[in-house]
């Protein structure tokens, strides 16, 4: 028997043999992805067109290890101040950057980006078509240090948007990172630097973080102090706020203009982003996990103020050596930071000789569905959950069915469109087994 493909058809056909489904969702899979290429193509030279009868007052590209998103997404609302903007948040790399532009409103004059830097050639062309005349580069971490192998590549391919500039553009440099600071080097631009290095240009003068308080900042400019007070959650985000304040004023934006604009951001979600139910407060950081970035993260939950802490820590990423020394002292500094500790996935076993020492406060469970069980029947009013996860582990699920019960208890989903935006969240669905996935049928 023949089958005609359509689009989406392989969802309805639960009731088939596996060895038809296998083959029929194996050509399902492989139309949908020439289709992609051939719709991406397309999109890419529209997008050169347009972008070659555009011209902007401001060009701006974000690029650092951290802080991306959320930077370009503050410096966007700080430029709606001065008219139209175009902010590409999220979508990093040639393809997306492309594809967004599409959307861009005829009449902005200022374009905010944000430029992923996971390789040379990917960056480069993102550049080409860009062509930025400030570049802000926020911090330096271990993202993508497997493929690119040291700190020093990493800063070396952040660093081409700097290279990029023409001469009368400028470059928003941090000051606290010594990597980011050495790429005034590499360009013949203006540089404004921020941090709390005494010779910044923009200074971070006091930062404070007390939940149910958000994060607030006093920065200073030639003397002039200004209050900053936003909607971020924790003291790791003190680089992006300065970095978008520093970009403002690349582009000639007051310091009390870019003060008042930031209020209105709310954190990203699943990026530090605060979600409430029954009396249970979660905090998501939910996109990525990479091990440098985790004292930074737990900070926030030790700072808090709650009835009682609980942390959850899923896959942690971006690290050298052995596994099993990261995930221990992850546990660790996160037993300092809360009441409960919960440790999700494979790698959730590492952590089972200190078990013993902590027998009612630390647990570990390698599946979705023994996580969720146990948790339903361990949260109370006035808990305060803070989830760290890569985003393959997709733990936002546990507020998900704080609020409604969760059907999907795939352990590692390669999903990269978030839960809230799944339609198999809430219904049950047939898909194909996964390497080391117990579950084929959810």
């Amino acid at each position: 028997m023949r089958i005609r493909w359509e689009p989406g058809l392989s969802d309805f056909f639960g009731s088939l043999p596996r060895q038809v489904k296998d083959t029929f969702t194996a050509h399902d899979g492989a139309v949908r992805k020439r289709i992609r290429f051939l719709r991406l193509g397309w999109k890419a030279k529209l997008a050169e067109k347009r972008r070659s009868n555009r011209t902007f007052d401001h060009i701006v590209t974000v690029t650092g290890s951290v802080g991306k998103s959320t930077t370009t997404r503050l410096l966007g609302e700080i430029a709606r101040s001065q008219g139209v903007v175009h902010v590409g948040s999220g979508s990093n790399n040639p393809d997306g950057i492309r594809g967004a532009f599409l959307k861009c409103p005829t009449g902005a004059r200022i374009w905010v980006q944000e430029t992923s830097g996971h390789n040379k050639d990917a960056i480069n062309s993102c550049l080409q078509f860009i062509q930025p005349n400030i570049a802000i580069v926020t911090r330096i971490g271990m993202d993508h240090i497997s493929s690119l192998g040291s700190m020093e590549n990493i800063a070396a391919v952040k660093g081409l948007s700097v290279e990029a500039l023409p001469a009368d553009g400028t470059a928003v440099l941090n000051l606290d990172d010594p990597l980011v600071a050495a790429m005034k080097e590499r360009t013949a631009a203006k540089t404004i630097t921020f941090g709390e290095h005494e010779q910044a240009d923009i200074r971070l003068v006091h930062a404070s973080f007390n939940w149910p308080e958000r994060l607030n900042m006093i920065v200073e400019e030639a003397g002039h102090q200004v209050a900053v007070h936003s909607n971020l959650i924790g003291m790791r985000w003190t680089t992006s706020l300065l970095a978008a304040i520093a970009g403002a004023r690349a582009m000639g934006i007051p310091l009390e203009v870019a003060a008042s604009a930031v209020t209105k951001v709310q954190p990203e979600i699943y990026k530090d982003s605060l979600h409430e139910k029954a009396g249970v407060a979660f905090i998501l950081d939910c996109f990525k996990a990479g091990y440098w970035t985790i004292p930074s993260s737990i900070a926030t939950p030790k700072a808090a103020k709650a009835v009682r802490k609980v942390a959850v820590i899923g896959t942690i990423s971006d690290y050298k050596g052995a596994a099993r020394p990261k995930y221990v002292e992850t546990a660790k500094l996160a037993l300092d930071a809360a009441d409960i500790v919960i440790f999700f996935g494979h790698h959730a076993q590492r952590v089972r000789r200190l078990l013993p020492d902590y027998p009612d406060r630390l647990f570990m469970f390698e599946t979705y569905a023994e996580l969720a069980q146990f948790f339903s029947g361990t949260a109370r009013q006035g808990d305060l959950v803070y989830v760290k996860s890569s985003h393959s582990d997709h733990l936002e699920r546990i507020w998900h069915n704080f609020e409604k019960p969760v059907t999907c208890e795939i352990d590692h989903c390669g999903k990269l469109t978030t839960c809230n935006h799944c339609k198999y969240l809430y219904r049950r669905h047939w898909r194909k087994r996964a390497p080391n996935q117990r579950e084929s049928r959810v």
